[in-house]
């Protein structure tokens, strides 16, 4: 009797570790393909207000403008039930024109995240990004070449800044890098977003990676991209 309740709870588990690979292999897919539903947004609704309302304040208080908003569903044949709500990803972008810089606050399941990230053109032309965040999650899948990212959870909107002004530093004092100017923030984070995707699923057996990216995520949090990326 033990041995069958094993064998079943062993099922159970490997079941639902194959639900939860597929499920973010199907995402990343749409990701790729630019076939998540978006929707931008005139202003911030729901619980995404009162946090929009916060970054907002402290934004504009250092010459940050807003960019656009928008909200993201990873899957849309779900826009018709009546759980839709909660897997809605919120996105709102700020611009410093003088450093040419952008701040996106990302909502999702009543969680804020944020990021500061530059564009950059490489000495052979290519485009770089730096992005510095407090999102966990960040790694959860690999990065492209040319995007140097870094996580640091718990850190407040000034922490950030001021780490991401380091990384900013590093990357400048590897060669002739130019900064970018973003005149359109939301289609320059779908763009980025795709183009990760596209390269994850160019990698060999990325779908059985999946689950040990995501166990191994946390060993590069609170790490600079100095360390990250030498």
């Amino acid at each position: 009797m033990i041995y069958f309740l094993v064998f079943i709870a062993a099922a159970i588990f490997a079941g639902l570790l194959w639900l939860m690979v597929n499920t973010a292999a199907q995402a990343i897919e749409r990701m790729r393909d630019g076939e998540m539903l978006r929707q931008d947004l005139p202003a911030p609704a729901g619980a995404f207000a009162s946090a929009y309302s916060a970054v907002d304040a402290w934004a504009r208080a250092r010459e940050y403008q807003a960019g656009g908003l928008t909200r993201v569903l990873p899957f849309p044949e779900a826009a018709g039930s009546s759980n839709a709500e909660k897997f809605w990803e919120y996105m709102a972008t700020w611009l410093n024109r003088e450093h040419r810089r952008m701040l996106v606050a990302q909502n999702a399941q009543g969680k804020t995240a944020y990021h500061f990230i530059t564009l950059y053109r490489s000495p052979d032309g290519r485009e770089v990004m730096v992005n510095t965040t407090n999102l966990p999650t960040e790694f959860f899948i690999p990065q492209p070449p040319g995007h140097y990212v870094q996580a640091f959870p718990s850190r407040t909107l000034d922490e950030l800044l001021d780490l991401h002004k380091q990384a900013e530093a590093w990357l400048e004092n590897r060669g002739n890098y130019e900064r970018i100017e973003v005149s359109l923030p939301l289609e320059a984070l779908d763009r980025l977003s795709r183009e990760r995707a596209g390269y994850v699923t160019r990698l060999p057996l990325w779908k059985p990676r999946l689950l040990w990216w995501h166990l191994t995520r946390g060993r590069y949090l609170n790490k600079p991209v100095s360390a990250l990326y030498g």
